[in-house]
């Protein structure tokens, strides 16, 4: 839709609308005061000024209801029916003598209203009807429009009915007693059957409705099912007769669907209560956001706020193409179903989404009201939910490098023990073999091959310390207690206190004989004590260096902090806590 199409519905047709609406309603009030108070005994409203009042009264609410809701959503499908309700309910005093010229409109608009009541009902969500209601509907119509309308009108015959008095029936075709007898049965026998499929078609809807949606549509929803359901009792007992009537049952039930026409108007009322005082909250939450929420603060106020506890604040990485929550994780917006996101645009660009019931913000104006209200604590979180995302991924990235560093590690150690470790100690064993055979004979060399295997196996024990500080093979065998014990065997300064037992991740027992490695190596003398233990599902490692640790703490620091782990360290002593989940 064009702006130009938008500006003309909004500020020339909207307006023309009410005013058809309300001065239409005035003209059926006037005559159906007029006709009332001309026969009130065939009047449901009787000879009661009271009566009359409510009944005008509850047409009246019907009406400003729907122009209500028309103006808080211009063009709303709920509007119109809404409207054309309130209009058609005081027509069922037409159907009487005193009627003149509005007789015959009478005869075929007496029992339209519930229709146009079950049409706004199965709006008020804003939903497409789908084919059971639209089924239900055109029933609906027909029937009252149809069967119990013009149909019936072309075969009622006031004078052979006994009505004397009655004006002329324009539509009367044939005054056939006994067809208009049973066209009326057969109406409101129909009517019975599509107010019972109403009931249980709203109900089912209500059920599949989200919490949230459920408290928004219930104040005008349940008045209008009671209402057209009580329409449906006075049908089932006017079955028989084959018309509807003003005995004593039907006045009474007429009375109650007053009342619960006068209900659909005070929730429809209550909605737009509701939606103010929601941007009366929006309000004070721009005072209240003042102070800067904590992390997922501004998501639990707005789900207060809108009354769904359910609902999920996202946040835009790159103008909608990746979100994120308020952790930073990666989140996916909802494809349909029974969740639905509003997106936020500030500055012509999306910043965040709200994830929530389905049609919970169906008003675009209370979108543009959070987005404007909340748009610094909005942009407060996503700064910080991005923060955390940016995070999120370092730790990744600095744990790729230590598993990939860890990898080449093994993959080095593994290298050297089974290629030039193996060579030198076949080659040593060769020397061995050689200075036997030539002991006798040639003494002089048989003294420079053992000089080169004591060399060679020099050589084999100082690749094999280079291997095991590489990646040590009991550590990926056996983990870190069995590790730990063998490197205090090499390194005797080293006193393990305690080392729980059991296994941990692969990176976790890694990254904790890493820990006690680089503290030895870092200390020129002394004890460096070892006391390990499992705590809160975290292993927590305390080294204590009798010497002092020299050198800056931050490859320690890198490694650990790669797992999600904490490194604290002075002079003297190193604590290092690792998630043992890692």
């Amino acid at each position: 839709m064009t702006w130009r199409k938008r500006w003309l519905r909004l500020h020339v047709l909207s307006p023309i609308r009410r005013l058809l609406a309300v001065g239409l309603y005035v003209a059926v009030a006037v005559v159906t005061l007029a006709i009332v108070r001309g026969e009130p005994g065939y009047a449901l409203a009787g000879h009661s000024a009271v009566a009359l009042a409510g009944e005008l009264a509850a047409g009246a609410l019907l009406v400003v209801a729907a122009l209500v809701a028309g103006a808080r959503q211009p063009g709303a499908l709920v509007a119109w029916p809404l409207a054309a309700a309130g209009i058609a309910w005081p027509l069922a005093e037409w159907n009487s003598p005193g009627a003149g010229a509005a007789f015959t409109a009478g005869l075929v608009l007496y029992a339209v209203w519930p229709c146009l009541l079950a049409h706004a009902a199965l709006r008020t969500d804003q939903r497409p009807l789908g084919q059971p209601a639209i089924a239900l509907l055109a029933v609906a119509y027909a029937t009252s429009l149809g069967v119990l309308g013009v149909a019936s009108a072309a075969v009622f015959d006031p004078i052979a009915r006994g009505c004397f008095e009655c004006p002329a029936n324009r539509l009367l075709i044939s005054g056939a007693t006994d067809a208009w007898h049973k066209l009326g049965q057969v109406g409101l026998a129909l009517s019975v059957a599509w107010v019972a499929f109403f009931v249980a078609l709203v109900a089912a809807r209500v059920v599949r409705s989200s919490p949230a949606r459920r408290r928004l549509v219930a104040p005008a929803l349940i008045p209008a099912v009671a209402a057209v359901a009580l329409f449906g009792v006075d049908a089932a007992h006017s079955v028989e007769r084959g018309f509807l009537s003003n005995d004593s049952t039907d006045r009474a039930l007429w009375v109650g669907e007053m009342a619960a026409l006068s209900l659909v108007a005070a929730g429809v009322a209550w909605e737009r209560v509701r939606a103010r005082r929601t941007r009366s909250a929006l309000a004070r939450l721009v005072v209240d956001l003042g102070a800067s929420p904590p992390p997922g603060g501004l998501q639990e106020q707005l789900a207060a706020l809108l009354g769904d506890p359910t609902l999920t604040l996202l946040h835009s990485l790159d103008d909608g193409e990746h979100w994120i929550d308020a952790e930073g994780r990666p989140a996916a917006l909802p494809a349909g179903g029974s969740r639905e996101a509003t997106r936020i645009v500030a500055g012509g660009r999306q910043v965040s989404a709200l994830v929530h019931g389905a049609r919970l913000l169906d008003d675009p104006a209370l979108a543009q009201e959070i987005a404007r209200a909340a748009r610094l604590g909005l942009e407060h979180e996503r700064l910080n939910a991005a923060r955390r995302a940016h995070l999120a991924q370092l730790r990744a990235s600095r744990a790729r490098i230590v598993a990939t560093a860890d990898a080449e590690r093994r993959r080095l150690e593994h290298d050297l023990h089974d290629g030039a470790q193996q060579r030198l100690v076949t080659l040593a064993l060769s020397a061995r073999l050689a200075r036997r055979q030539l002991a006798a004979d040639e003494p002089a060399l048989e003294a420079e091959l053992g000089i080169a295997e004591e060399e060679l196996r020099a050589a084999v024990a100082e690749l094999r310390e280079l291997a095991h500080g590489l990646f040590p093979t009991v550590l990926a065998d056996e983990g870190f207690g069995p590790a730990l014990e063998v490197l205090a065997e090499q390194t005797p300064r080293l006193v393990p206190r305690t080392v729980p037992e059991g296994r941990f991740a692969a990176p976790v027992e890694s990254a904790a004989y890493f820990v006690v490695a680089e503290s030895l190596r870092r200390t020129a003398g002394g004890d460096v004590a070892v006391d390990a233990r499992r705590l809160d599902g975290r292993l927590v490692l305390e080294v204590a260096c009798a010497g002092e640790l020299a050198g800056a703490a931050t490859e320690l620091e890198d490694r650990v902090g790669a797992l999600g782990g904490e490194l604290v360290a002075d002079s003297h002593n190193l604590r290092a806590e690792l998630p043992c989940g890692s």
